[in-house]
């Protein structure tokens, strides 16, 4: 009988630490209350999703559209929205900032590649199938030194991957490159 109690009082000391540990976790990561009562099962689960693999370019969607802008005389402003929707059937994540250049009908870049606007914090993104992320890209194209012309889209590198993916959407571009041209375009960390 001594056995079974001991028994008893180990399994219930586990139990202790894992609910424990489970509700450790839970606050440090913000969560509510009540999530800390899950059992461990779900706590395993959740690990798995952090660890889930970046989100390769081959398994996104990425489109653009046109978020808001304005047009006084000497400067063009445009901002844009970049939509990653994952398509793949597996979890994946995302964080940080895509590389984004505008190019030419024969796939030429055009001017320099965007430049990083810090407004916002880079977050990594758990992104279930079907879900999406969006970083926003503004276009300040001006006259003179920045030589526009008409871009036939944005080649977009997810963070993290090489590939490339080529966005056709006709936008105004700076023609001019190099380190005294301007950046014209600016991402943003891409976001929940």
């Amino acid at each position: 009988m001594r056995a079974s109690v001991r028994l008893g009082w180990r399994v219930a000391a586990i139990a202790a630490f894992a609910a424990t540990a489970a509700l450790a976790v839970t606050l440090t990561r913000g969560g509510s209350e009540h999530a800390a009562l899950t059992s461990a099962k779900h706590v395993t689960k959740q690990r798995a999703v952090a660890g889930a693999p970046r989100c390769a370019a081959s398994r996104l969607r990425i489109s653009v559209g046109i978020a808001a802008g304005t047009a006084p005389s000497a400067l063009r402003v445009t901002r844009y929205r970049l939509e990653f929707t994952n398509v793949s059937g597996v979890t994946c994540t995302l964080s940080g900032y895509p590389e984004v250049a505008a190019y030419r009908g024969d796939g030429a870049q055009i001017g320099n590649e965007a430049g990083r606007d810090t407004s916002v914090a880079a977050r990594h993104i758990v992104l279930a199938p079907g879900a999406s992320a969006h970083a926003a890209i503004t276009a300040s194209v001006s006259r003179g030194p920045c030589r526009p012309v008409d871009a036939a889209g944005l080649r977009v590198v997810p963070p993290g991957q090489k590939a490339a993916s080529y966005i056709r959407h006709t936008l105004r571009a700076c023609s001019a490159a190099g380190p005294r041209a301007p950046v014209f375009l600016r991402v943003r960390a891409v976001q929940p």
